[in-house]
């Protein structure tokens, strides 16, 4: 679980061969050297050989395809406030095949409306297209990743690659990807917004009944509710 700035430039991570040449058999993954040391030693546990190593991108690694971001559901609140989710969410995808999100811990709001939590849980899933996971705790979440290690290396036989390369993202997009931070504003309605608004400033201006015709009346509400109180 790591809470890192997320910049436009190029990203490029070092390719680390697929397994160890002294053991094919070996379970391996790589994990952000800034992840609790605790789930390290709960996945050693499991037989897996654990590198750590800084991540931009994800905080455990389980083959070329599969990352996951791993957090707490108070960490999954705080970057729906942040609106750093979304931004990550866009990485993951840019970037991986099959990119997961782990929240442990009840998922339950505390500083936001709860359907506003359940909302960028769902967005997640029908529009980024991340598989995301609920899990007790951090042991649960162990289990599962081995798991997903054991699958993804002895049955498919898909190894560990950190080659990593993302695009920048246009002034456009980045307008987009906040707009989008907003509970129950995907990427289409965040293309209305813009359309009608054309900038970040007329919109966070806008009249609540203006705003109703764009998006809805139940959608505004939430909306402006949010920006004025």
């Amino acid at each position: 679980m790591t809470d890192r700035s997320l910049n436009n430039t190029k990203i490029e991570q070092t390719i680390i061969s697929e397994f160890s040449e002294q053991n094919r058999e070996q379970l391996e993954i790589f994990i952000d050297n800034r992840e609790n040391e605790e789930m390290k030693t709960l996945l050693e546990r499991y037989g897996i050989k654990v590198n750590k190593k800084q991540l931009e991108i994800g905080d455990i690694l389980i083959s070329n395809r599969i990352v996951i971001e791993r957090k707490t559901a108070s960490d999954f609140e705080a970057s729906i406030i942040d609106n750093r989710l979304f931004e990550q969410a866009l990485k993951l995808t840019e970037n991986y095949e099959t990119p997961i999100i782990v929240i442990e811990g009840e998922m339950k709001a505390n500083r936001i409306r709860q359907n506003a939590f359940i909302g960028a849980y769902l967005s997640l899933i029908t529009d980024y297209k991340i598989g995301v996971i609920n899990t007790k705790n951090m042991k649960e979440t162990a289990e599962y990743i081995y798991l997903l290690v054991k699958r993804e290396q002895q049955n498919q036989k898909r190894g560990v690659r950190l080659i990593v390369k993302t695009k920048a993202l246009t002034s456009e997009e980045k307008r987009l990807r906040v707009l989008e931070s907003f509970p129950s504003v995907g990427p289409k309605t965040a293309k209305k917004i813009m359309e009608k608004y054309s900038s970040l400033e007329k919109f966070f201006n806008s009249d609540i009944k203006e705003l109703e015709k764009v998006i809805g009346k139940a959608k505004a509400k939430e909306v402006y509710e949010l920006i004025h109180k």
